[in-house]
């Protein structure tokens, strides 16, 4: 049997989003911001952080597949949109940003548009997994206890908890 542990009430998660949100908007104060939300862990978050912006945004998804290789992690860019990002500020939304291979993939692969700049957004950040040089600018949470995350988009193979409006911890019963 499984339950689930709250760990952010939707309420919880509101308030950290539109914190976010004006944080971003004082620090770029009126210049184009694109969102890039990474499908399909960082749906909800880029839907209530655009939501939550007080200055306007753009947003474009992509979607990106690791898998392992011969030498370490292979990443592809499986979907994007056609998305023009140059002289514009990029924020790569992730759902949770762990190892940063993908972010690092994606920063590498949009720098060659020549952007005004490009930070990571993480709803939930993990440096202490990192193998690679990547930090998230901006986090909604970074004090999430260890475990699989459920809900607000999150759940990957366990789709029955993707749209509870909590973040919650999978736990085994």
């Amino acid at each position: 049997m499984t339950d689930l542990k709250v760990v952010f009430t939707a309420d919880e998660i509101r308030k950290r989003v539109l914190d976010i949100a004006n944080r971003i908007a004082e620090d770029y104060q009126d210049s184009p911001i694109v969102l890039v939300g990474i499908l399909k862990g960082a749906a909800f978050f880029l839907a209530d952080l655009s939501r939550a912006m007080p200055t306007p945004v753009d947003f474009e998804f992509v979607d990106v597949t690791a898998s392992a290789g011969d030498r370490g992690e292979v990443v592809s860019l499986t979907y994007a949109t056609h998305f023009n990002v140059q002289d514009k500020h990029v924020l790569i939304l992730k759902d949770v940003l762990h190892s940063g291979v993908t972010e690092n993939y994606l920063i590498t692969h949009l720098s060659q548009q020549h952007p005004a700049s490009i930070e990571v957004l993480a709803l939930v950040d993990k440096p202490q997994l990192r193998s690679v040089n990547v930090n998230a600018k901006y986090s909604v949470f970074a004090d999430v206890p260890e475990g699989f995350l459920v809900g607000y988009g999150l759940g990957g193979s366990m789709e029955q908890y993707t749209n509870q409006p909590d973040l919650c911890l999978l736990e085994e019963a």
